[in-house]
């Protein structure tokens, strides 16, 4: 299960999900002028197989608009440090799990 983390979610936190989120990547680092898009990540992570991890209610409206793939996973957690966040994706990974390989779902939120 990959995810694809949002500008908008630090780069560090991959370090410390890797174990359980292997492959997870961040949008500063495709290969576009950065900051990337909404749509530049849209279209990597739908090409790539990953899951867009954001704060960003615009990638709602675009699951909307385009469809799945991607899933999006928003996280309504807000005045949480990295280590916080970590945390919180750690042990929610089994419902994060269970939300990727549901084909009927397009949208998870985290509080």
């Amino acid at each position: 299960m990959k995810l694809l983390l949002d500008a908008n979610i630090s780069w560090r936190i991959i370090k410390l999900i890797e174990n359980d989120f292997p492959n997870s990547f961040h949008s500063k680092d495709i290969k576009v002028n950065q900051p990337a898009k909404d749509i530049e990540i849209w279209e990597f992570a739908r090409k790539n197989n990953y899951t867009i991890l954001t704060h960003d209610d615009d990638f709602e409206k675009l699951l909307l608009l385009k469809g799945v793939p991607p899933k999006v996973i928003i996280l309504k957690t807000f005045n949480q440090n990295t280590k916080q966040i970590a945390e919180l994706l750690i042990s929610k990974k089994e419902i994060i799990e269970s939300f990727v390989s549901n084909n009927d779902l397009m949208i998870l939120e985290i509080y």
